[in-house]
């Protein structure tokens, strides 16, 4: 009688596996912004790896330090075993006379479940390594989107839920707001909520203002306004000292962005300082229009991690500003 129970319980599962209620595959291993290069020894010495290491092994930009997008492993195919199949980011390259053309191409879930796995093939080294060189973008890309999803999907499960509530209260839309974020300051139209961290201090500050014209999303009106937002309501720790935004060494870079919906948005990213004093560090901020209230909202996060590194802390908390969500059914903005 155990006999037949076990076996009828392991035909439910499979039965339940078959049916897409059971998902058989592993969780992916490895740590945020690892990727796995599965690529012979010979293709990797060669244009191929020069062009695809260079991408990936490239700085993030507007880092106090250098910092790659990518902590990059390799192994030959022939040792690409099954204790290595569930990595997290996975590129494969394959050259050879099989491939008539270069095909990059990309596959979710393929070993393992939130798994982003590309394979570049193509029939020799000349037309592969030029293949990366003209995707570079959409290589970094890919990765990079797929570690924020991770992320948002994360964090949406442990979020710190007083925080969301006074966010919504406050502006009318929602926002996940990680576990941890206990302290506020609020203003007319603005808030800054920051965790309690000695070691890492991270931030998100959210601020809204009348939509006027498209010139709103200039990368000059988002760093004006927000040089001023910040000159009133963050104050440094030493008298007549305020946020800034540094502009001395590399000027904060510029993305046109297109939301889902088509609205205009923009991202900006570059360092922070303090005027009068001597603090510093990253921040991300993305501006986006509200229609329904006639109005552009900015989100930013930054941190303060003085002699450490700040890529996972960054690319983790800015993920949180691609969480707002918009809520058409409050005409005012706001919550009474």
């Amino acid at each position: 009688m155990k006999t037949l129970k076990t076996l009828l319980i392991l035909i439910s599962a499979l039965l339940l596996s078959s049916c897409g209620g059971v998902s058989t595959k592993p969780n992916i291993t490895g740590r945020a912004y690892e990727v796995l290069v599965v690529i012979d020894d010979s293709i990797a010495k060669s244009a191929v790896g020069d062009s695809l290491f260079g991408i990936l092994n490239q700085d993030v930009p507007c880092m106090p330090q250098s910092e790659p997008y990518f902590n990059i492993s390799k192994t030959p195919h022939r040792a690409f075993s099954d204790i290595l199949k569930p990595a997290r980011n996975i590129i494969i390259v394959n050259v050879g006379d099989l491939y008539s053309r270069v095909k990059l191409s990309n596959e979710e879930n393929k070993w393992a479940t939130t798994q982003s796995v590309m394979t570049i093939n193509g029939p020799d080294i000349e037309s592969v390594a030029s293949a990366i060189g003209k995707y570079e973008k959409d290589i970094i890309n890919y990765f990079v989107k797929s570690e924020r999803k991770r992320s948002i999907s994360y964090q949406s499960h442990y979020p710190e839920a007083k925080a969301m509530e006074r966010v919504k209260e406050k502006f009318g839309f929602t926002m996940v707001v990680p576990k941890g974020f206990n302290r506020f300051k609020e203003a007319d139209d603005f808030m800054w909520i920051s965790n309690s961290s000695n070691d890492v201090r991270q931030n998100l500050v959210i601020y809204t203002y009348p939509y006027n014209c498209t010139e709103a999303f200039t990368r000059e009106m988002i760093l004006h306004k927000r040089d001023s937002v910040m000159m009133i309501n963050i104050p440094g720790p030493s008298e007549d000292s305020y946020m800034g935004t540094e502009y001395k060494f590399e000027p904060p870079l510029f993305y046109n962005n297109a939301l889902e919906n088509g609205d205009y948005a923009a991202e900006v990213r570059g360092l922070w300082t303090v005027i009068g004093d001597i603090m510093g560090g990253p921040f991300v901020s993305v501006t986006c229009l509200d229609k329904e209230h006639n109005r552009v909202v900015t989100a930013e996060a930054f941190i303060y991690a003085p002699n450490q590194y700040k890529r996972n802390v960054m690319r983790q908390l800015e993920s949180i500003l691609y969480t707002i969500k918009f809520n058409k059914d409050n005409k005012n903005g706001q919550q009474d």
